[in-house]
């Protein structure tokens, strides 16, 4: 048998502290050196007095613990015990604390969590020059002293040897009966899961994620499942902090919900997850993600609430997803009735708060924007912070509508510059039947077909020279929806009409049009006018450059109507 040595007995006691004969260790989290992050449930089956050991480390400042160890109440999921610069002691080390504590939980269940900072502490602000030296030859890139102790680091509990037997190590613990449950999430996930209330109830949302700035990177939201009506979503000034770093934040409420079908959908960007923390986790990490209960538990949820499976295919009008680099395309329909539409649009926000990627409806018959993404209209997608959403209900009137979508260069699907949002075959524009919508409401819509349309002369190339002609029988209104390209105070991709003698009724110029989107020389016009009785001429002339599918500068927002469209106005 070895014979032990002073300076191990030292050791041992300098861990175990005021441990006694009569005590006995019921849990142990330690060996933090090779990973970050540890957690164990404790059930006690009666009252008991705890003795807590921990040993972990603060910042140079003792403002903030990098290594320490905490304990939640299973049920209520409220810190009972935490290692703090408070309740703890500095050790050899300007870094290291050790708590020896004594406290009494009554019986249920409870969490134990240990968690370091990922990558330790490295000083950047050094008080003198003798800090500087100090972590240079200790290493920076392991975090100088506060990483030599990190062997010391952990946790133990003891419990009196009589009440062992009312303590026991056990699985982690859910939320009893939750209606949804999206957590633990990792990087890069979007969850969602439906719902049918068949009565008007008050649920209990218990969510944390990752929020910067105002802005939230991992977080949840819910929808009506029939409108997609966003009826709540964890927006940054709902939230509070939720432990460790500053970016945890939590959103535990109660929300009344009519009865009706949900979904409840969680997008978690590319770092810093329940998978792995890139800085401190939050109080409650298991729960990284979104539970839902009966905010009275007292209610059995399966009563009044069964699982729902969205049906976003029905009814649909139009699909342009998927949408890649420099993609252009539009759909036409007619309106039968007025009606509210579902419009699901992703794109690309520049840093201006305009947009390089986006999608758009349009009245065929006015050739205006009935509806568009904007900043405030749309959320963050998930991913880079340029990712946006619109989810939601257009009103819209019986008519001729376009729906458009258009993409620039770079950073679109299967070609992201930056991270992808949540769901990237979603980028592009998605529109469907909403509320009480009828399949019979709306049938295909053909250009040629239309009897209002006189001419039609777009989507104009290079050194195009366009013509048309048209006839009125009596005096009318004409639109004439026409994009062209300035130089200066001329222009130089436009359109005019004439009349049967050759005289110019009417010409696009640089005083009469507005900008066209994209590009400051891209130019719009869209007005009418009135015609005489008669035989009439439309043309349409490029230059050399910037025009349909080869333009040098940025396109204009409706770059498939360069050129000049007539009608008839009603």
């Amino acid at each position: 048998m070895k014979k032990c040595t002073l300076i191990g007995i030292l050791a041992i006691c300098a861990f175990t502290g005021g441990v006694t004969a009569q005590e006995v260790k019921i849990l142990d989290l330690h060996n933090f050196r090779h990973y970050h992050y540890d957690e164990r449930a404790l059930q006690l089956g009666k009252t008991l007095d705890l003795h807590i050991e921990a040993v972990g480390a603060s910042d140079r400042w003792q403002e903030n613990m990098v290594a320490y160890a905490w304990i939640l109440n299973a049920e209520t999921r409220q810190t009972v015990w935490e290692l703090t610069a408070d309740n703890s002691e500095r050790t050899h080390s300007r870094y290291t604390r050790r708590a020896d504590d004594r406290i009494t939980l009554p019986q249920g269940t409870y969490e134990v969590y240990y968690a370091v900072a990922f990558g330790g502490i490295n000083t950047k602000n050094y008080e003198d020059f003798g800090d500087f030296i100090e972590d240079l030859f200790s290493g920076f890139s392991k975090g100088g002293e506060m990483n030599r102790d990190a062997d010391d680091w952990g946790v133990q509990v003891y419990i009196d040897d009589d009440d062992a037997r009312y303590a026991e190590i056990v699985p982690m613990r859910d939320f009893a009966d939750p209606l949804v449950k999206l957590c633990p999430l990792g990087d890069d996930e979007y969850e969602k899961q439906g719902f049918t209330l068949t009565k008007d109830t008050k649920l209990r949302l218990y969510a944390i994620g990752e929020g910067v700035d105002g802005e939230m990177y991992d977080y949840g939201w819910i929808t009506n499942g029939r409108t997609g009506e966003t009826v709540w979503e964890m927006k940054f000034r709902g939230t509070d902090w939720a432990g460790g770093a500053e970016k945890n934040r939590i959103a535990d409420e109660t929300i009344p919900l009519d009865k009706g079908d949900y979904v409840v959908s969680f997008v978690t960007d590319g770092s810093h997850s329940y998978e792995k923390w890139n800085m401190m986790p939050p109080k409650d990490p298991r729960h990284w993600g979104i539970t839902i209960t009966a905010a009275d538990k007292s209610q059995s949820l399966s009563t009044f609430a069964k699982e729902y499976s969205p049906r976003e295919a029905g009814n649909l009008i139009v699909d342009l997803t998927r949408a890649g680099n420099n993609f252009f395309d539009e759909r036409s329909f007619t309106l039968l009735h007025d009606a509210e539409l579902r419009v699901r649009c992703l794109g690309e926000m520049t840093s201006g708060r305009n947009f390089a990627d986006t999608g758009y409806i349009m009245n065929i018959d006015t050739g205006e924007r009935v509806w568009e993404m904007t900043r405030t209209n749309t959320r963050h997608a998930g991913g880079a912070e340029k990712n946006r959403m619109f989810d939601g209900l257009v009103k819209l009137r019986a008519g001729n509508y376009k729906v458009v979508y258009v993409t620039d260069d770079s950073h679109a699907y299967r070609r992201w510059n930056s991270a992808a949002p949540y769901d990237p075959t979603a980028w592009g524009i998605t529109v469907w039947g909403g509320p009480g919508f009828n399949d019979s409401w709306v049938e295909a819509y053909s250009l040629k077909d239309d009897p209002d349309i006189l001419v039609h002369l777009v989507r104009a190339f290079d050194n195009d020279r366009l013509r048309g002609k048209f006839r009125l029988d009596k005096s009318a209104d004409v639109r004439i929806y026409a994009l062209g390209e300035r130089d200066g105070n001329e222009m130089c991709d436009y359109g005019w009409i004439e009349d049967a003698d050759g005289h110019i009724v009417w010409e696009m110029n640089v005083r009469k049009s507005q900008p066209a989107g994209g590009a400051e020389k891209n130019r719009k016009f869209n007005d009418v006018i009135r015609l005489d009785a008669g035989d009439y001429y439309v043309f349409y002339r490029t230059d050399g450059s910037h025009s349909f599918e080869d333009w040098n500068d940025d396109p204009p927002d409706d770059p498939g109507n360069w050129g000049i469209t007539v009608r008839l106005e009603k």
